[in-house]
Formats: structure tokens, sequence, C-alpha cells
């Protein structure tokens, strides 16, 4: 299927890859998730978010590592199929690919539901929490629309708006600004005591439940990987710098604040009606701290988080449908055709963005039944971690001949991400396998049944056209390679001494 009038345009370098990596995890959920951590566990949740850090950090190491290899806009989708090459490459990618939108569209509808409560507490205007809804998807969409770089300045500028609130609150603990107490580090000593590392009260379950979640997502910023000027280069440190300034961001905040009174005291604070009996603590924080003015901080913060979250997965998942859609297997070839359209000014696949938020908004207005969704949907996300890990290891097997982010050296750190994230997957969802274990074989099972249907209406000729332009892909790779190898060795001074 030929359809590229336009092409997606190299714009981005480092500092947009770090937004957008970081503008995604940062989320509202995570004002939530954190607090709670700290609440539940104090100092030993800095364990956890450290451990969490790590599993996350070899994650993006290994997504850098097929990112550079594989620099295209279908992110999982691109790696499966130039990975395994051929018509398996391609079901497997697809399926891949479907699986990710139905965790964005049931995972996100979460975060875009917790965002639209925070909005409605800022602007205290009484209408349906579905309004506030849809309004936050469509102010997410509308930068989209404009162009990539468009959407990178935005989440930015919501990125400096929800990082610097976060550290300011931090800072008021340490210095003792707004109504706080002494800051005093046996604060943050559990009443029950130090927790233990093992247990179902232990740092590796209760805390990578919840640190886990502080990180999750920045893989994202890789599906702009065809959009990057310098992949080699920008890809990895953008995500590396954005997993540190995360943990370093969540450290400060509940560092800071929180030594300011016993945990036993927050844990109250936390159960009350102002913080949603938990679902909402930022918001009592913010009003226990600097009473109406911090409420309404806290309130900014939120929604800022869900807009900029929502802002970057509105750039990622409509770049993965137009992937699928270039190579002709989204649902036969109109189908395709019309999901795979860049708009010829803005570079930006217009059909596929509007068609994603119209995915995000919809199981967020229908029902809070959705909520369950969003576990199954985290659990299923760890799962595209050990895909993630595994293609890395494929890649580097299969196709030794391509770039990559890292030397040699890194041939046994996907192993190494692979048997952690494992163990992550474990333990974070201890107890609770059977519920959302079951969950997630059923999301996967019903993006499997999308994804070869998808196909089928698309049909083996399409298919064997998918394959012919993927060989024409790697052929003209591999000539742009060679010709650089060339320059760099003509250009270099042992070459030159020589002639």
């Amino acid at each position: 299927m030929e359809n590229q009038e336009v092409k997606l345009v190299k714009t981005l370098g480092t500092w947009d890859v770090f937004v957008a990596g970081v503008a995604l995890v940062v989320a509202a959920s995570t004002l939530v998730t954190d607090f709670q951590g700290f609440f539940s566990l104090g100092w030993g949740f800095v364990i956890a978010l450290a451990l969490a850090g790590v599993v996350n950090l070899v994650l993006g190491m290994s997504v850098a590592d097929l990112a550079v290899s594989h620099p295209r806009a279908g992110a999982l989708y691109d790696y499966a199929k130039t990975v395994f090459n051929g018509a398996p490459g391609i079901v497997f990618g697809t399926i891949l690919g479907i699986t990710f939108i139905c965790i964005f569209a049931f995972g996100y509808a979460g975060e875009l539901t917790a965002g639209a409560y925070g909005a409605q507490a800022l602007l205290e205007i009484d209408m349906p929490i579905e309004y506030y809804v849809i309004m936050l998807a469509v102010i997410a969409m509308i930068p989209n629309l404009f162009g990539i770089k468009e959407a990178a300045w935005f989440s930015a500028i919501l990125l400096c708006f929800m990082l610097g609130i976060r550290v300011f609150f931090g800072l008021s603990g340490y210095f003792g600004w707004g109504n706080v107490g002494e800051w005093d580090a046996v604060n943050m000593v559990p009443p029950e005591g130090m927790p233990s590392l093992f247990g179902s009260t232990g740092i590796l379950v209760a805390g990578l439940a919840y640190a886990f979640w502080s990180f999750v997502g920045v893989e994202y910023a890789c599906a702009l990987a065809e959009e990057v000027k310098d992949p080699k280069r920008s890809i990895p440190f953008g995500l590396m710098a954005g997993i540190i300034a995360i943990f370093i961001v969540a450290v400060i905040m509940g560092g800071g604040l929180l030594p300011t009174s016993p945990l036993a005291d927050w844990r109250l604070l936390a159960e009350t009606e102002l913080a949603c009996g938990g679902d909402c603590p930022q918001l009592a924080i913010g009003m226990q701290v600097y009473g109406d003015f911090g409420y309404q901080l806290m309130a900014l913060s939120s929604a800022a988080a869900t807009l900029g979250t929502i802002t970057v997965a509105l750039a990622a998942v409509p770049r993965l449908i137009f992937a699928i859609s270039r190579d002709g297997m989204f649902f036969g070839n109109h189908t395709s055709k019309f999901f795979a359209k860049l708009h010829p000014k803005s570079h930006t696949p217009i059909n596929a963005t509007v068609f994603a938020t119209i995915l995000l908004i919809v199981p967020g207005i229908i029902d809070a039944d959705v909520i369950p969704l969003v576990f199954a949907a985290a659990y299923v996300w760890i799962l595209i971690y050990v895909a993630y890990h595994c293609m890395c290891i494929a890649n580097r097997k299969l196709h030794p001949e391509t770039n990559h982010a890292f030397g040699a050296w890194f041939t046994w750190v996907p192993y190494f991400g692979l048997v952690t994230t494992v163990i992550t997957l474990y333990y974070a969802f201890l107890g609770t396998h059977s519920d959302y274990g079951v969950k997630a074989i059923m999301m996967i099972g019903f993006a499997t049944v999308v994804a070869v249907v998808g196909i089928s209406f698309s049909g083996r000729k399409a298919l064997q056209e998918a394959e012919r332009k993927e060989l024409e892909t790697e052929a003209l790779e591999a000539v742009v390679k060679a010709k650089a190898e060339i320059s760099k060795r003509a250009n270099s001074p042992t070459e030159t001494a020589i002639q």
C-alpha cells in the first residue's frame, strides 16, 4: 500500500524525548501511589522506588536499543516485524500493537478520570465528571493535531508545572514553609517499625505494587523515534535521564514533606472525605499545608499531570496505529489508507489521532466498572515489558549488523531485565494473579482476535506487500549504513595518511 505523499519529519531532540517520557509517567495517579507508598512504608518506600527505578531503567535501555536499531513510528509493531521478519513478524507485531492499544484505551481511561476530578476541584464548576473527561481529552488532542513539536512544547510547559509543584511541596517540608511541623527523619518510620524486604506488607510486595507505577510508560517516547533527529544519542539519554528525574522528584516530595508529621497522622488524613478516602490524598495534603491555596495547587498539579500524560499518549498511540495502517494491516485497504493519512502541513497522523482520542474517551465516560480493567492493563503492561526484553535479545542475535544504542557490554543486560521484570510481576500482584492474571489473558485474547480479524480483512496480498516493503526498507537501511561506514573510513586520519 503506497500512501505516503508526505512523511513523518525528524524534528525532535534529546529534550523532547526526555519530556515525552517524563510527562507520560508523572501522571495524576502517581501522586496517589507515591503518597500511599510513603504512608505505608515510610523510608522503606525509597528502597522500593530505587528497585523499581532499576527495573525500568534496564527496560528503558532495552527499548532504546531496539529503537536505535529500528527507528520507526510503530515501536512494538515495527520491532516485532523487523526482528522476526516476514509474515510471522507482522502477525506478532500486529497482536502486540493491538494489545498496546487496548492497554491505552482502558488503562488511561482511569488516568483521565483521575485528572478530571482534579480539574473539577480546580474549576469548581458544577457539571458531570464526564464533561471534564471529554474536556481534558480534547485539550490534549489539539496540540497533537498541529504537530509533534507543538505537542512536545505543550507537554514541556505542563511538565514544568507538575514537577515544580511536587518539588515545591517537598521543599516546604525541608524548610518549614506553610503549616508543617519540624522535619524529623524518625517521623518516616512506620508505627509498626521499618518494613522487611519480604512479607505481605514488605518492601517487595506492598512497596513494588506502588513504586513500579511511578515509572511505567517511559518507553512510550520510543514511538516517536522516526521523528527524532539523532536516535542513537537522544533516545538513550532522554529515557535514562527521565527515569532518574522521576526518582529524584518522588524522593524530594515524599522525603521532604512527610517527615514533618508522624506517618500515623498522614494515614488518618488520607482516610478523610477530603482525600476521597485515599483516592486523592494529594488534595487533603495540599489543604493541610497551605489551606485553600495548597488545595488548588495540588488540583492544578493533578490536572496538569493528566494533560501531560494524555498529550504524550495521543502522540505515541496514533503513530502505532499509523504504522500498522501504513503496512495495510488495519482492517483492510480502505481503513488502512484512512488511518495512514498524514496532514500535509503538520505531518501528523490526523485521523489516527482523532480515533485514539475517541478510544480514550469512551471507556472513561461509560462507567466506573472500567477501573478493574486498569489493573488488568497494568498486568499486561508488565508482560509487554517481558516482550521488549525478549525482542532486544533476539534483535542482537538475529540482526547484529544493525545500529545499537549500546556496545557489546550490553549483550547480557536484557537477560537481567527479563528476570527482574518477571520477579516484579510476581511480587507486585502477589495474591491477585488469579484475578488480574485472568483479566490480562482475556485482554490479550481479545487483542489477538482483533489483530487476526484486522489482518484477514487486509488479505494475503496486503500481507505479501507488507513483507516486500519490509525487505526493501531493510535493504535501503543497509545501503545507507554501508555508505556512512565508507564515508567514515574515508575521512578517518589513517585513511587520509595513506592517501
